[in-house]
């Protein structure tokens, strides 16, 4: 999925049952993701990802790497949205994960 501008990226987690990669955070919430990458271009920019889970499942946006920076929605628990931002980049190609309660997110930047 390559990214212009901003994207909409929908994490599901829920406390039971569904389908697509998972992970089952320490307080017993299934992480659920259908989306496990993404793509950016060399000029970098921004997304969301909506997550939506029972109130009483607490998770955390946790970013590998400096040019990968979770801008709001760093924790919390029930329905909220993660933002962040990749920097542009200057140089070869590069990775980071996004990770939110256990269930990873690939994120691969374009060189110029």
């Amino acid at each position: 999925m390559r990214v212009a501008g901003s994207l909409a990226l929908l994490l599901i987690a829920m406390a039971c049952g569904g389908s697509g990669s998972s992970t089952t955070s320490p307080g017993g919430c299934q992480v659920i993701t259908g989306v496990t990458t993404t793509t950016f271009s060399a000029a970098g920019g921004s997304a969301s990802i909506t997550v939506s889970t029972p109130a009483s499942c607490a998770w955390t946006a946790v970013s590998s790497t400096a040019f990968l920076t979770v801008t709001q929605g760093a924790s919390g628990a029930g329905d909220a949205t993660v933002q962040f931002t990749v920097a542009a980049n200057t140089g070869a190609v590069r990775t980071a994960t996004l990770t939110i309660t256990g269930t990873a997110i690939a994120i691969t930047q374009a060189a110029p």
